[in-house]
C-alpha cells in the first residue's frame, strides 16, 4: 500500500503524513522538528478497520488504502476516538466509499451532528452505527479484538482509547504524541528507548495538549493512568500524532517517564490542602 507503514505484517498499518511542527498548536516545535500525523488500519480476513481517520492533508493515502483493502470484499469499519480534525478529517470520505460502511461509535463528542460526505449530505440514518461503550470489546475475524476504554488523560471530555489484543497495541488518540521526527522523511516508528524524550521533556510537552493539568490536584488522573496501562500487556503505543512507540523495552520506558511527568505536573491532595490553609 503506497504511503503506508506496515507495523504488524498483514494486520496493522500506520497511514499518514509528516509536517513541520511549527504549524501545530500542541507542540513547541523548533528548528528541524517534524510531526507525523497518523491514523491506523487493522485488516482481518473479513474486515478493514480504521482507528481514527487522519487529517484532510492525508486524504489521498487514507482513501487509497481503504479502497485497496475493501476491493477484495472486506467490510469497512471506522472508529473516531474524539471529535477533532486530526481524528475525523477523513471520516466523511471513508463513510462515502461504501453504503455498508459501519461507524464504531463510543460517544466522541458531536461527531454525529455534522459528519457528511463531500456534497454535504448527512450520513445519519444511512450508515450503521455500532456502539462501543467504555469497558466493552468488539470481536472481528482472525482473532482481532478491540477493547474500548475512557482515555485516562485527555483535553476533550469524550475521548476513547482502544487496545487490540492480537497485536498488543494501545491506540491513545492525542496522548503520547511527543516523539517527533527530525525530517519530513524520517522514520515514523521509534523502537529504541534512546529515541524517546525524558520525563522532563514530556512534562514540558503535555500542557500544550492538556492545558488544564499543570498544578491541578488530580490523583484520579494518576490512578486512571496506572490502571489503564497495567490492565494489558502493551507492545506498541499508537497515537494520532508523533511517532509510533514499539518494542517492550521502549514502551516500558515511555510509560514510566510519562507517569513521572504526570506526577510532576500535578499536585498531591495533601499539598493542595496545605496551600488552602
Amino acid at each position: 500500500m503506497t504511503g503506508v507503514t506496515e507495523l504488524v505484517p498483514g494486520t496493522l498499518y500506520r497511514i499518514g503524513t509528516t509536517v513541520p511542527a511549527r504549524d501545530l498548536t500542541w507542540t513547541p516545535g523548533g528548528p528541524g522538528v517534524h510531526e507525523p500525523l497518523n491514523c491506523y488500519l487493522l485488516t482481518t480476513p473479513d474486515e478493514a478497520i480504521f482507528l481514527d481517520t487522519g487529517p484532510a492533508i492525508a486524504r489521498p493515502e487514507v482513501v487509497a488504502a481503504a479502497r485497496e483493502q475493501v476491493a477484495g470484499g472486506r467490510s469497512l469499519w471506522v472508529f473516531p476516538s474524539r471529535n477533532e480534525f486530526d481524528c475525523v478529517g477523513n471520516l466523511g470520505a471513508l463513510l462515502d466509499l461504501r453504503d455498508d460502511a459501519r461507524l464504531l461509535f463510543g460517544g466522541g463528542g458531536g461527531i454525529l451532528e455534522w459528519v457528511g460526505d463531500a456534497s454535504g449530505r448527512s450520513f445519519l440514518g444511512r450508515r450503521e452505527i455500532v456502539l462501543t461503550p467504555n469497558g466493552t470489546s468488539t470481536a472481528f475475524s482472525g482473532g482481532v479484538r478491540l477493547h474500548w476504554m475512557d482515555a485516562p488523560v485527555k483535553q476533550m471530555f469524550l475521548t476513547q482509547w482502544a487496545y487490540e489484543e492480537s497485536t498488543r497495541t494501545l491506540f491513545t488518540s492525542d496522548f503520547f504524541g511527543w516523539v517527533h521526527a527530525r525530517s519530513a522523511t524520517g522514520p515514523v516508528v521509534a523502537d529504541r528507548p534512546g529515541e524517546l524524550p525524558g520525563a522532563d521533556e514530556i512534562a514540558a510537552e503535555i500542557p500544550h495538549r492538556v492545558n488544564w493539568l499543570p498544578g491541578a490536584t488530580a490523583p484520579d488522573v494518576l490512578d486512571a493512568f496506572d490502571r489503564t496501562v497495567a490492565a494489558r500487556y502493551v507492545e506498541r503505543i499508537a497515537p494520532v500524532h508523533g511517532r509510533v512507540i514499539t518494542g517492550a523495552a521502549t514502551v516500558r520506558r515511555a510509560l514510566d517517564d510519562t507517569r513521572a511527568a504526570l506526577a510532576a505536573l500535578t499536585t498531591s491532595p495533601s499539598a493542595g490542602r496545605r496551600r488552602e490553609r
